[in-house]
């Protein structure tokens, strides 16, 4: 079972996203940034290439399209399913900076039976009590 946000929790996501339906146009760079109570930063990035996670990795990506920053324990409750992610943000828990129009467009994809399952999956896989390594 791998850590979370250690280099084996992304290799899982990968080989789970690689699974995800194509979607012609549908394609963004995320970025996200977990914080946790005591100001340390995490950070992670997705790469969704029509439709399907194209590359993923730890740290900061160059130019990403969308940044997503959230509280690492908010995080991990939407990791676990615990809390949806649109309800994040609609209570401010999760912040959005970027192109909030092209995050939108991902809406389908994250509603669909695959990319449930990749998120079911994976926290299956998932550690959340250990952090990176």
């Amino acid at each position: 079972m791998a850590a979370w946000l250690s280099e084996g929790w992304i290799a899982d996501t990968l080989e789970l996203g690689a699974v995800m339906p194509y979607q012609a146009g549908v394609s963004a760079t995320l970025q996200y940034f977990l914080t946790d109570t005591h100001g340390t930063e995490y950070a992670y990035y997705w790469t969704i290439r029509d439709g399907q996670l194209a590359a993923a990795g730890l740290g900061e990506h160059g130019a990403p399209d969308v940044e997503l920053s959230v509280a690492l324990d908010d995080a991990r409750s939407m990791q676990t399913g615990l809390t949806d992610a649109t309800s994040a943000f609609m209570e401010g828990k999760l912040r959005v900076d970027g192109d909030l129009d092209l995050l939108m467009t991902l809406l389908p994809i994250t509603g669909s039976k695959e990319y449930q399952e990749l998120e079911r999956e994976l926290a299956r896989r998932t550690d959340f009590d250990r952090l990176g390594s």
